[in-house]
């Protein structure tokens, strides 16, 4: 079941707006969209990337795997293999990445792999950066467009941000980013909005802390638990989706 927000006016008109003004940079290691004219390189976590690629001269994953793909709380899901048994998984979450860092590094950590499925997670660190929530989710549909073109027909499951304790005082900007993005999956059949929001929270409304570990940012095994049990049921029936078609 879907859970709705009420997010101020003003808040939806504001992330609305038209960005539309693309840089091109000459060295392709800076972002598309970004505000007010600014640079951010988006090759720190190369050293992570290039991880990734030894692995897979070693041992390259299968092809119509279900891809995990995003930031820290991606990387850190030790138990995701485990999770999602005996369905076969890919986890290429990196850093404390951004999603205009996942869409430079696409073309080396998900497109190649031929996915079945992709499980996408990923905007918080964006936010938190001070990066406008409209250019986050312009960054987002370039993620889905772009995807769109290289796999076509595979579907995205998008993990909607999380409430957690450390970044609580950013909640109101992640439920805009949430809605901005589920209401662009009702017009878009291959693209899964999954809200694991109140699953977080405890009955005082606040992100349960048991849940967390001492950071108040990353999740323990309890707080993936509660991950699991929302996202495998989606992901399974996709995958076997595709694997009928």
């Amino acid at each position: 079941m879907k859970i709705k927000y009420i997010v101020p006016l003003f808040l939806l008109a504001i992330s609305m707006a038209c960005i539309t003004c693309q840089n091109s940079p000459s060295n392709g290691q800076q972002a598309s969209m970004f505000p007010r004219g600014a640079v951010q390189h988006l090759d720190r976590f190369e050293s992570e990337i290039q991880a990734f690629e030894q692995a897979d001269k070693t041992a390259m994953p299968e092809e119509g795997s279900i891809l995990f793909v995003g930031s820290s709380s991606i990387r850190k899901w030790s138990s995701l293999a485990g999770d999602f048994a005996p369905l076969p998984v890919i986890n290429r979450g990196f850093g404390g990445s951004t999603i205009a860092e996942v869409n430079y590094y696409a073309d080396r950590i998900v497109y190649k792999y031929k996915p079945r499925v992709i499980v996408f997670y990923c905007g918080e660190n964006d936010i938190a950066e001070k990066t406008p929530v409209a250019v986050v989710f312009q960054d987002f549909k370039k993620f889905i467009g772009e995807t769109e073109k290289n796999l076509r027909g595979v579907p995205v499951v998008y993990i909607s941000a999380k409430p957690s304790p450390a970044r609580w005082d950013k909640w109101r900007q992640f439920q805009t980013l949430n809605k901005m993005i589920e209401q662009f999956a009702k017009g878009r059949p291959g693209l899964h909005f999954v809200d694991i929001s109140q699953a977080l929270l405890g009955e005082n409304g606040q992100p349960d802390p048991s849940l967390f570990v001492e950071d108040g940012l990353h999740m323990n095994e309890k707080g993936y638990e509660k991950w699991t049990a929302l996202l495998r049921p989606v992901v399974e029936e996709l995958y076997v989706e595709k694997i009928e078609q």
